[in-house]
């Protein structure tokens, strides 16, 4: 809806709600087919990287369950980067976007309103892997050979959010980490290769890509192997497209398609390889051998686990403003 087409619904609800208390009416309205509790699903556009994370949402979409649960079109579209990603739903290119609870809570704190539809990956801590690796020959092998050595990352995203809880959960002190600020993802992932970088955090399928050329997974860096998941992707979905009529019953739709393909994906994983190579630019050393990962059903992320990222921004000054776990996970 163009900003045109509001201007015009909002003077003509003005001009009728007016008419009707001058007229004396004093009767309860009536659930009308634009009332967004009671419309049909509507178009859903959602922006996505190409990551792992949105395996169901491909297969929803080949298989036909978003059709099956009553969406009329469902557009996925694929960014270059999680900055694209982000300035598409700030500007209403996209209604939803596959992301992290740190992007999440910074959308929510500096005025784009979100609502947390469901977990992605890392319901578990066996989905979603992230980790901190050793470049080939550095001899590193433990976190605590890690003390004072930089570690590349970048800072106010969810790579250094999992640095700073593994080496917390090791005992290891803030003052003992040392980080290296290399925002590329693949920029880090050669920079470790070559030992320009004695170690890197990196998410799959970086992390399988570094132990096929010699790298190796520090013991303890691993947080598929840790007590509870640090590195969860959401579908955040915005509050303006949840509010307007359909906009509620799109995402129920959308969730229900979610948890179709997550039943098909979880009962036979890698027959579905063949599509996350295709979609999510596997290279081709890990073309027949990556791990398919299963997926969760659709559950929303924990308000404990929110709040921990919220503190954590905080405390680093990365918080643009006010965001709270219940503003996110309201419906």
């Amino acid at each position: 809806m163009t900003f045109a087409s509001r201007m015009t619904r909002a003077a003509l609800a003005a001009f009728l709600g007016g008419a009707l208390l001058l007229a004396g009416c004093t009767s309860e309205p009536e659930a009308s087919e634009t009332d967004p509790g009671t419309a049909e699903p509507v178009k859903f556009t959602v922006g996505t990287l190409s990551t792992q994370d949105s395996l169901p949402l491909w297969v929803a979409e080949r298989d036909g369950y978003f059709a099956d649960a009553g969406l009329p079109e469902v557009e996925i579209v694929t960014f270059q980067s999680a900055q694209e990603c982000q300035v598409a739903l700030q500007s209403g290119a996209v209604d939803a976007l596959m992301t992290d609870l740190i992007v999440a809570s910074n959308l929510q704190a500096t005025g784009t309103q979100v609502r947390l539809a469901t977990v992605m990956l890392g319901a578990t801590p066996a989905e979603g892997r992230f980790a901190i690796v050793a470049a080939p020959g550095s001899g590193i092998t433990s976190l605590d050979d890690l003390k004072g050595v930089p570690v590349g990352t970048a800072s106010a995203t969810i790579t250094e959010y999992i640095l700073d809880r593994l080496m917390e959960d090791a005992g290891i002190a803030g003052a003992d980490v040392v980080k290296e600020e290399v925002k590329k993802m693949p920029v880090r992932f050669e920079l470790l290769m070559a030992g320009q970088l004695k170690a890197a955090v990196l998410p799959e399928p970086f992390v399988s890509l570094a132990e096929l050329g010699g790298a190796t997974v520090i013991e303890g860096g691993d947080d598929t192997e840790a007590s509870e998941n640090v590195s969860q992707s959401v579908l955040a979905v915005s509050r303006e497209y949840v509010d307007t009529p359909g906009g509620a019953a799109s995402v129920t739709a959308v969730l229900e398609a979610w948890d179709a393909a997550v039943a098909a994906i979880n009962a036979d994983p890698d027959s579905f390889r063949t599509l996350l190579v295709e979609k999510a630019g596997l290279p081709a050393p890990l073309a027949d051998i990556y791990k398919v990962s299963t997926y969760p059903v659709a559950v929303v992320p924990e308000a404990d686990r929110i709040a921990d990222v919220l503190d954590w921004m905080t405390v680093r000054g990365y918080l643009g403003g006010e965001a709270t776990p219940e503003d996110m996970l309201a419906e």
